[in-house]
């Protein structure tokens, strides 16, 4: 060993040798104190595991808190969907209910609401129609088919020319474009085989845009019974 006579020199012989700078900490270092920078070590490494757990257990808890969130909203969306279908539905059924009430009731008072256009005014169904109808051409599969869903056929004498005249009617609780150019495109069928028609739209409302339509197409407008607008008179070939 060295001869050590200054601070500095111990200092140097200490960095150098490990073995005595581990002996001379054991002699100086009280043994609680010894274990500090181990037990430091140790806790570091607790805290980190800590805090590495505590952000794995956040991690899960956001996701799970998403996942419950996005399954919430999915549950909702699918709930309004379900609502938004059935309120259609009803609305749907109350419209046709009102339509078939209202059909029901131009059909039980055809002679006073047609009045204004002909004498002795009645409903008549297809069947009756069809063999009014000129035989040469026959009616297409198509044209049948369209006479056939129409609303109401309402006959009589046509007050201002005498003839007799088949009215095709299209009812609906408000009168929209539909209506109107179903009622047209049905009379004009009817005039087309020989037979004097008018188109009437039917209803207790009428849709935007309606009545100028109407007005184009020749189409009358009959609400809650009365006679809006005349229709024109289509006449056969």
């Amino acid at each position: 060993m060295p001869i050590i006579e200054t601070v500095e020199q111990l200092a140097e012989f200490l960095e150098q040798n490990d073995e005595w700078r581990r002996k001379l900490f054991a002699i100086l270092v009280p043994r609680s104190l010894q274990r500090m920078p181990d037990e430091l070590d140790e806790f570091r490494e607790e805290t980190r595991a800590e805090f590495k757990a505590v952000r794995q257990e956040m991690r899960e808890g956001f996701e799970r808190v998403d996942r419950e969130m996005r399954e919430g909203f999915e549950r909702v969306d699918r709930e309004l969907a379900r609502l938004n279908a059935q309120t259609q539905k009803n609305t749907n059924d109350i419209a046709e209910l009102k339509g078939i009430t209202l059909e029901d009731k131009y059909r039980n008072q055809a002679r006073s609401y047609f009045s204004r256009l002909l004498k002795n005014a009645r409903v008549v169904h297809f069947p009756e129609i069809e063999e009014q109808l000129a035989p040469d051409p026959p009616l297409t599969e198509q044209e049948r088919d369209d006479l056939i869903e129409t609303d109401l056929f309402v006959t009589g004498i046509d007050k201002e020319t005498g003839d007799e005249m088949v009215v095709a009617v299209e009812v609906s609780w408000t009168v929209d474009r539909t209506d109107i150019e179903r009622a047209v495109r049905r009379a004009q069928i009817i005039a087309a085989h020989g037979v004097p028609a008018a188109a009437v739209a039917a209803g207790r409302e009428l849709a935007d845009e309606a009545r100028t339509l109407a007005q184009q197409l020749g189409c009358g407008i009959m609400l809650g019974g009365q006679l809006e607008l005349k229709p024109a008179r289509i006449r056969p070939a």
